[in-house]
């Protein structure tokens, strides 16, 4: 129902009929002049050759400076997502099972899936502002920090002890920070494997550029998924990624304050109109109930007809009377949208 809820948007958006995309996470946010140039500039002197598989050196020296990591230790792919997949393939046999936070990332499941692998949720609850108990065990442990779909930080004394507990049986952790660079407050960095992205904190979503930071042999296992998979990063992607964390002090200044406002406006009108939900403390997204939608499903399709498209809970795990909203446009036209969300609701 997710992507059936986003085609129906796009070809209702394609009619002529004006629909406020909140389903989808993307920052509409222009990409960094800076990183534009970059690949501009890259393309013109030719630069469209094969480069090395694990990133071109100049980037993964600059990652490895970001990280406080050995450049063995960085591996550069084509977005976060397909390196979360790649770490799954080579940390997982077939039969196993992998551990999460739900709600959660729809992708992690469906990476599962195709792999062959077991889901162990770990659930959260509003009540407890999504924070994290015991973790079921498993063949590996994926963290996702801030949590897509609620923006909450996990607590760091949890993320130690879901990490220290995971390590004691010898499971591998894996840390999703995509949302880092665009959280509010500081995370400390977990001892885990970590997976960052340059799409939320850079604006560069169909870039796809993304890195892992890993123990050297499971880096060497990801280099060799790579190999078989993708080959590399174009070249004018990496330059572009150079561009975006030599500036990088000054970019995310600039988003962190964009997401803040955008948030603080959704959230205020969302707790206008009757929902319930916890602050986010990052952007991009506010997890929320309301007494009045019993299945968010066939809430966010009659929500449509009002020109307002959300994402519905279920896709996250079992929360049928939850949406996802993306607060990813300026503040009048999140407001004018929320107050439609709850006429909706009523």
């Amino acid at each position: 129902m997710f992507y059936k809820i986003a085609e129906k948007a796009l070809a209702l958006d394609a009619k002529g009929k004006k629909i406020v995309r909140l389903n989808v996470g993307d920052t509409n946010l222009p990409t960094p002049e800076c990183a534009i140039e970059a690949a501009a500039k890259s393309m013109k002197e030719g630069k469209s050759g094969y480069v090395p598989t694990a990133g071109m050196p100049k980037l993964r020296e600059a990652i490895a400076a970001r990280e406080g990591c050995g450049v063995e230790n960085v591996v550069v792919g084509p977005g976060s997502k397909h390196l979360l997949f790649g770490l799954l393939s080579v940390l997982c046999k077939k039969g196993g099972s992998v551990a999460f936070q739900s709600p959660h990332y729809p992708a992690y499941a469906l990476a599962c899936g195709q792999l062959g692998l077991g889901v162990k949720l770990a659930e959260t609850t509003l009540e407890g502002k999504w924070q994290m108990g015991g973790v079921p065990a498993a063949d590996a442990l994926v963290i996702c920090n801030p949590l897509n779909p609620t923006s909450t930080i996990c607590e760091s004394v949890n993320v130690a002890k879901a990490i220290g507990d995971a390590k004691a049986r010898g499971i591998p952790v894996i840390a999703d920070e995509a949302y880092r660079g665009i959280a509010f407050e500081d995370i400390p960095v977990p001892d885990a494997i970590r997976v960052r992205s340059f799409s939320k904190e850079f604006n560069m979503e169909s870039w796809r550029l993304g890195y892992a930071v890993a123990p050297k042999e499971v880096a060497g296992k990801l280099v060799e998924f790579l190999q078989a998979t993708s080959t590399c990063v174009a070249p004018f992607v990496q330059a572009a990624g150079i561009a975006c964390l030599e500036n990088e002090e000054e970019l995310l200044e600039i988003n962190r304050e964009i997401w803040k406002m955008r948030i603080e406006a959704a959230s205020k009108a969302m707790g206008a109109a009757g929902f319930r939900f916890a602050a986010p403390q990052a952007g991009m997204y506010v997890f929320a109930s309301h007494e009045g939608i019993a299945d968010a499903e066939k809430y966010a399709m009659k929500l449509l007809e009002k020109g307002v498209a959300v994402a519905p809970g279920k896709a996250f795990g079992n929360f049928k009377s939850f949406v996802r909203i993306c607060a990813n446009q300026p503040e009048d036209v999140l407001e004018d949208a929320i107050a439609k969300m709850g006429e909706a609701a009523k």
